[in-house]
């Protein structure tokens, strides 16, 4: 999936690149008016905008931790501390959101150039499911072979406020590029978790059985890069790479009830940092 949203939006990149040379062919008239005017005249003013993106996000393989007690039967040999440990598997998805920004245009000398810093803040969403095999190695005299297979679908909402420098001639139809950071924080919300025993079998049950849902906030960084062209006065089509990192999350699950299975402690699941690749395409208006 995400080698799709990757080819669909290296395209649109690709558009916006073509979009820019036609563009720049039929403003030629811009590079006279310059040639002979004073740089003032020349110089961008400042803009708000909002905007709105979509594209793919391919986050890595994370460290996770399941941990809980189960309260075996002193004739069995008594209370069972689980330590399982492992990673989750590589994911993508599609991702969609909106910002809202204000950009100074600061000019370079009497060139016509102007470095351009903006404050920006933005949101964005997107859904993927986590699986990881986890093992238990605690107390391997009792229990040589203690696994489990937890699943988790992870809704994430990511809001950030970016710091972003854009790079303009107004004299050039051209690209626009653009760098940017950002920090803010991450809500997930996790729904309908499972965690089955897979050695030894433990057919029909699912150690969350008792709480499913849990969510929560975590810190989160970005980078970005990207390119940007003017499709009129005030409407502009941009295609960027981020880099997203999201801290580690703690979340609580409820204990195993069943009648043929030992009780147990709610269960403590961690989830190392993530750290993701997206691509995503555009369109801003100026406001």
């Amino acid at each position: 999936m995400f080698n799709l949203f990757s080819k669909i939006s290296l395209s649109a990149l690709l558009t916006v690149v073509s979009l820019s040379v036609v563009n720049s062919m039929a403003a030629g008239e811009c590079y006279d008016f310059c040639e002979t005017s004073s740089c003032d005249l020349c110089e961008p003013s400042n803009r708000m905008y909002i905007g709105g993106f979509g594209g793919g996000i391919y986050s890595n393989s994370s460290k996770m931790t399941q941990q809980g007690t189960a309260f075996f039967t002193e004739d069995e040999g008594g209370p069972l501390a689980v330590i399982a440990e492992g990673h989750t598997k590589s994911t993508s998805a599609g991702f969609g959101g909106a910002q809202i920004g204000y950009e100074w245009s600061r000019p370079i000398g009497c060139s016509g150039w102007t470095l351009a810093p903006a404050l920006e803040l933005e949101a964005y969403w997107y859904s993927h499911t986590k699986k990881g095999h986890l093992i238990n190695s605690t107390d391997i005299d009792r229990l040589p072979e203690h696994d489990f297979l937890d699943t988790f679908k992870l809704n994430t909402g990511v809001y950030l406020a970016n710091l972003v420098f854009s790079v303009n001639n107004p004299c050039f139809s051209g690209l626009t590029p653009y760098v940017g950071v950002g920090v803010g924080v991450t809500r997930i919300s996790i729904k309908n978790a499972d965690s089955l025993q897979v050695a030894p079998v433990e057919a029909g049950v699912n150690h969350f059985n008792s709480k499913r849902h849990d969510s929560t906030w975590a810190f989160a960084a970005q980078a970005k890069a990207g390119l940007r062209i003017n499709i009129c006065q005030s409407i502009h089509l941009f295609g960027e790479y981020r880099y997203l990192f999201v801290d580690s999350s703690n979340y609580i699950f409820g204990s195993t009830v069943y009648p043929t299975h030992a009780p147990t402690s709610p269960w403590n699941v961690k989830i190392n940092n993530i750290q993701s690749n997206a691509f995503a395409v555009g369109i801003q208006f100026d406001i």
